[in-house]
């Protein structure tokens, strides 16, 4: 083989936890040495690293000579931007009578080719053997290969209910933990104003301790003041996980407590309040949550509300989250990985069309599980835009064909939308069209 020609982005480090991509392109024979650049590639497709992705493939082009190869073994991730350029030099090879391969893509990377009709016009070839077939089996222009046929999906699983109990016994109790930092004044007026003959009030001075007894406790309401150590890692805890989540959280924040520079990253409680406030607002807001958790309980298995700034950092942490609570809802996991790919999506696209990547902009996460199916909204501060025509092109059968003839012509790509069409089972913009939800049935 040749020497390698090595690139990377986003580069990765302990300090800089960032999505990467590693190319590396070797030359390995094939037949009477047969030009074939073999383009191995290892991280992450997505904005960060396409720019690295797209050089790589200008320079291959430029060269002039043989087939290209992209091996797709150690790549994690792809989203429309890489299919986008992979079309595009797609086209470019195919005026010059070279053909571009692609070989051991990986299960979930396969998925969104799938989704999008991309493996109709690209040989996906499952290792080194069937590639060399392949280029020998022919010129370019009269080689062959059958698309892959669509895999049945696997039935979903049944999304496993919140804990039953006997009719009337724990959805008729009315379990109260407050966490602070001491017993006094305040915690015991809440307790005689919140406590009820059908449950208990639990006063929890750490929030290590309150994670620890919180099954033992089964807490209709939390209460949940902001100066206790560990609060938001507590909220973390328990509004992303299934069961727990539901059960609604007020938390109370010292006078002064500016809540804009929590939004770096965080997972919001259910209310909050901001001293000084009015003790009866927060018995009103008590007695609220509490009427209203038996009937969310009969209905929601999990719902987390989550809000970031528009940094590459926590684009990533987003995707992670999203894609875990995913994997934890009840989807049977191709249907989750498609799911979590379109919500990869409509967090880049709300970066970057919504909030230009303007870094103090925020981008606002909704995921709701009820017992028929799981919805995530993503809003981000943009203007919108005129959703109708896109959302039409989305529904095409072959969203490839309009893409390629687009790009082509000098136009942009118009794949993101399509993916996400294809990913779920309902697309909807809501309002002008800076906030999107995405459905997919159990």
């Amino acid at each position: 083989m040749g020497t390698p020609l090595q690139s990377s982005g986003g580069k990765q480090s302990q300090e800089d936890p960032m999505p990467h991509l590693k190319v590396q392109v070797q030359r390995p024979p094939v037949g009477e040495e047969r030009p074939v650049a073999w383009v191995l590639l290892d991280g992450f497709l997505d904005a960060s690293t396409v720019l690295t992705f797209e050089s790589t493939l200008r320079a291959l082009h430029r060269e002039g000579r043989g087939d290209v190869v992209l091996d797709f073994g150690r790549v994690l991730y792809a989203n429309s931007s890489a299919i986008g350029a992979i079309l595009n030099y797609h086209n470019l090879l195919q005026q010059e009578a070279r053909d571009l391969v692609l070989v051991n893509v990986t299960a979930d990377v396969q998925t969104t080719f799938e989704l999008l009709g991309l493996l109709h016009v690209l040989p996906s070839l499952p290792d080194g053997e069937a590639v060399a077939r392949y280029l020998l089996s022919g010129p370019p222009g009269q080689r062959r290969h059958e698309p892959p046929a669509a895999k049945a999906a696997a039935p979903a699983k049944p999304a496993p209910g919140a804990p039953r109990a006997a009719a009337g016994a724990v959805l008729a109790r009315r379990n109260v933990m407050m966490i602070a930092p001491e017993e006094n004044r305040f915690t015991d007026i809440t307790k005689m104003r919140l406590a009820a003959p059908k449950g208990r009030f639990h006063i929890v001075t750490s929030c290590s301790e309150a994670l620890h007894h919180f099954d033992e406790i089964q807490p209709a309401l939390i209460i949940l003041e902001d100066p206790m150590a560990g609060s938001e890692d507590f909220l973390w805890a328990v509004k992303t996980e299934k069961g727990k989540s539901i059960v609604p959280v007020i938390k109370l924040y010292w006078t002064g407590t500016d809540i804009e520079t929590r939004k770096d990253f965080k997972v919001w409680e259910d209310d909050f309040l901001v001293e000084p406030f009015e003790v009866a607002e927060l018995f009103a807001l008590g007695e609220s949550e509490l009427r209203r958790y038996p009937e969310d309980r009969k209905v929601r298995l999990h719902q987390t509300h989550f809000e970031f700034r528009t940094r590459t950092e926590n684009l990533q942490r987003a995707g992670e989250l999203g894609a875990s609570l995913l994997r934890k809802s009840g989807l049977a996991a191709a249907a989750a990985a498609a799911m979590a790919n379109a919500f990869a999506e409509a967090l880049e696209n709300a970066a970057r069309h919504g909030n230009g990547y303007e870094r103090e902009k925020c981008i606002d996460v909704v995921f709701l599980l009820d017992r028929e199916k799981v919805s995530v909204t993503v809003t981000d501060e943009g203007r919108g835009f005129d959703f109708g025509p896109h959302l039409e092109r989305a529904q095409q059968q072959e969203p490839v064909a309009p893409e390629r003839l687009r790009q082509s012509r000098g136009g942009l790509g118009k794949l993101g939308i399509a993916l996400m069409a294809r990913s779920v089972d309902q697309l909807e913009y809501l309002g002008a069209g800076n906030s999107v939800r995405l459905t997919k049935r159990l």
